[in-house]
């Protein structure tokens, strides 16, 4: 078996553009998809449309060590946050919960230091929120490529 490295450089795993992608979302809305949580753009946002719980998958399609985490949020009250290392999205376990504060008119910005954890898929789950609906702007995993899941 052959093993592709990749250049160990800091970035947004995150990001469409480093190939990730949201592969499950409990709610949908078209004008604002699960997408628009890792386009980039600090303008869009993906919205839950419904109760709750919501969750959504960002798949890595690469094994990554992430050290910290960002997300930007609005009216999210708790975030569990689950991680998988398998090829396909299963076998989560338990990784970080929060209860984030809600600022009328303010983002919320909750920053998680993430000490190195692997991850090849992280499940996020909103199990409340601040009121009916509930947006996440971006998902920021600042860390680096480990290796190729093939």
């Amino acid at each position: 078996m052959q093993v592709k490295h990749f250049k160990m450089r800091k970035v947004d795993l995150c990001l469409s553009s480093e190939g990730a992608e949201v592969i499950l979302a409990t709610s949908s809305d078209e004008k604002h998809p699960p997408e628009n949580i890792i386009d980039g753009n600090p303008e869009t946002f993906w919205t839950t449309t419904g109760m709750f719980p919501q969750e959504f998958i960002v798949c890595f399609h690469k094994r990554v060590r992430i050290e910290r985490l960002v997300i930007r949020s609005y009216y999210v009250r708790t975030l569990k946050i689950e991680k998988s290392t398998s090829k396909e999205p299963v076998d989560f376990e338990p990784w970080i919960e929060r209860d984030l504060v809600h600022t009328e008119g303010e983002l919320q910005n909750e920053e998680i230091m993430a000490h190195d954890d692997h991850a090849t898929y992280l499940r996020f789950i909103i199990t409340s929120a601040f009121d009916h609906f509930a947006a996440i702007y971006s998902i920021s995993a600042e860390g680096i490529a480990v290796s190729d899941l093939s």
